[in-house]
């Protein structure tokens, strides 16, 4: 079976004369060795990470104190600094203001009304590495211990060490353990969301690990989707009727078909989604959709699905397609010493996929079709990749998942002793383990746009309304890993690790 992630799009053409066509489409963690060990009693989010806790517990105290759950009240707050939140519907909805590096800092600030609010200083994780390690059986025993005692995960633990990049993957037998390591260019926020400053990619989470090998070991993909539901699409059908008999002026028809369409439904599916996980898919895909509609600007020398139509215009305007857009896994490729004990992987995880079917006017979708618009905007989306992950972080984060998947395929793949399984097995218990404290999403809102195009002395209008993620951990991968002897030389890394066990990320 294979899982999309979705956009709904529908076009009207328009020239001089009536609407000539209508177009539906849906795309849519002292020194290193030492970390551990001093931030074990620190709340999740010190350095320039926010400290959600005690920002939400400053609130609660400070700010109408009975109106709030721990005392009995009806409102709640959590905390998710992706720049969505949603709301007692379960509809997505978007931040007014996007979260800055300081934000919180800067809402702490305010509400202490002028006393002095102290920010950390940067962590030894953060900082810049050309190999930083982790191991997988330390990480899962610092997890064990702070479940055990009530204490939260640290940065560093919930952002794996600044790692953002798993180049390299040591199975050492002697001590029962896998060890990941990789580069880090120093860790920064934009709009709330950690990144590697050097590559723009996003850091790995430990939850997303724990969620990637609960997926490999069950062999169950998880992603979500964004659909239209079938009455929406009727009565946007309706609506184009509409425009193409003068009946609906041009100038009103993006309002309409807003407001016919409704509100799309959302289902996250394989994992919770009431989770970072699940929001950060949600938003990736609904982002990516106001990416390709033109809602966002892309970087400088990437189009959106309206440039690619405008670019093409004079092979005429979509008519009656679905355009269907999802992230899904791009394999990467892996080589391994002639042992198979240490590992080097390279590639980018993650593309986006397109295709195009036809649209019904009772809602239904129709044979699958090419259209050589959405192969141009997919093409260009992932050349451009990189741009548009420095520019829109949430898509560095995104990646992230799809990396640590690939770990965790590599690691189903040769990881087969019952140590190495019991490992995998104690991290993967850790993605059903966590407190769930967020809402499930179930439905966004619709959007549309009406664009212009001018070709030679006719005008077209296309009037464009948008409606997922894939995780499929067996695709990350390619189906061979190369041999590559020289990599045996790498083997003494685990090695290195620090002799107290507490520490469980390191420096080489």
């Amino acid at each position: 079976m294979r899982f999309r992630s979705m956009l709904w799009v529908c076009l009207a053409v328009a020239c001089f004369s009536p609407i000539a066509a209508q177009d539906e489409s849906r795309n849519r963690d002292a020194t290193p060795g030492d970390a551990a060990q001093t931030d074990s009693i620190l709340a999740p989010g010190g350095a320039s990470f926010a400290n959600f806790d005690s920002l939400i517990e400053l609130i609660q105290t400070t700010v109408v104190p009975d109106t709030w759950d721990l005392l009995g009240g009806p409102s709640t707050m959590r905390e998710y600094s992706q720049g969505i939140y949603v709301d007692a519907a379960g509809t997505v909805r978007v931040c007014e203001t996007a979260a800055g590096d300081d934000q919180a800092a800067n809402l702490k600030a305010m509400l202490l009304s002028g006393r002095e609010a102290t920010i950390a200083v940067d962590d030894p994780w953060m900082a810049p590495s050309t190999l930083r390690c982790v191991s997988l059986k330390r990480l899962a025993l610092e997890n064990q211990r702070r479940r055990a005692s009530g204490t939260p995960a640290s940065p560093s633990m919930q952002y794996m060490a600044g790692l953002s990049e798993v180049k390299y993957i040591f199975l050492d037998a002697e001590n029962n353990d896998i060890v990941i390591a990789g580069p880090v260019g120093g860790i920064e926020t934009v709009a709330g969301i950690p990144r590697d400053r050097a590559s723009m990619r996003g850091t790995l989470r430990f939850d997303f690990l724990a969620s990637c090998l609960s997926s490999t070991i069950s062999g169950v993909p998880f992603g979500c989707t964004i659909d239209p539901t079938t009455e929406g699409l009727q009565r946007s059908a309706a609506v184009a009727v509409a425009v193409q008999s003068d009946k609906l002026p041009i100038g009103k028809a993006a309002e309409a078909l807003t407001t016919a369409l409704g509100m799309q439904r959302v289902e996250v599916f394989g994992t919770p989604g009431d989770t970072s996980l699940g929001y950060l898919m949600v938003e990736a895909d609904r982002h990516m959709k106001e990416l390709a509609l033109g809602i966002h600007p892309m970087p400088r020398g990437a189009m959106n699905y309206l440039d690619a139509t405008e670019a093409t215009i004079d092979r005429g305007a979509p008519d009656g397609l679905l355009l269907r857009l999802w992230f899904t896994a791009s394999p990467r490729v892996a080589r391994a010493d002639r042992d198979q004990t240490v590992f080097e992987i390279a590639g980018t995880p993650i593309r986006l996929s397109g295709e195009n079917e036809r649209a019904m006017a009772d809602g239904a979708r129709g044979n699958l079709t090419t259209d050589f618009r959405t192969e141009m905007f997919v093409a260009d989306f992932n050349k451009n990749f990189h741009n548009i992950r420095s520019t829109y972080p949430v898509y560095g984060s995104l990646e992230a998942v799809f990396q640590t998947a690939s770990v965790a395929e590599l690691l189903r793949r040769f990881a087969k002793t019952d140590e190495y399984q019991a490992l995998m097995g104690d991290l993967a218990d850790s993605a059903s383990s966590g407190e769930t404290w967020m809402r499930t999403p179930t439905q966004v809102e619709s959007i549309a746009v009406l664009h212009k195009i001018r070709h030679g002395r006719t005008m077209h209008h296309v009037l464009i309304a948008s409606g997922g993620v894939a995780v499929n951990g067996r695709a990350t991968l390619a189906s061979s890993v190369a041999d590559y002897p020289s990599l045996q030389s790498m083997s003494n890394v685990p090695s290195s690790r620090p002799r107290i066990i507490q520490n469980w990320w390191w420096d080489r």
